[in-house]
């Protein structure tokens, strides 16, 4: 395994332990009703996903290219 494709799952494994962060974000600020912190929190598990799916893209990219 070449140091990119190590880095991009090493990205891809944080992240998805980010998006469990993100989730019970957005729990939280269901159950108490604050909009902002509600806003706040789908932006961050919008730019999760975004990110997920550039890494995976990579990996994608990384194995054609091998």
């Amino acid at each position: 395994m070449n140091a990119k494709k190590a880095n991009s799952i090493i990205t891809f494994v944080t992240t998805v332990m980010a998006g469990r962060h993100a989730l019970s974000r957005l729990r939280q600020a269901r159950e108490d009703g604050d909009q902002f912190e509600l806003v706040d929190a789908l932006l961050n598990a919008l730019v999760l996903v975004s990110g997920t799916i550039v890494i995976i893209r990579r990996l994608r990219r990384g194995e054609d290219e091998a």
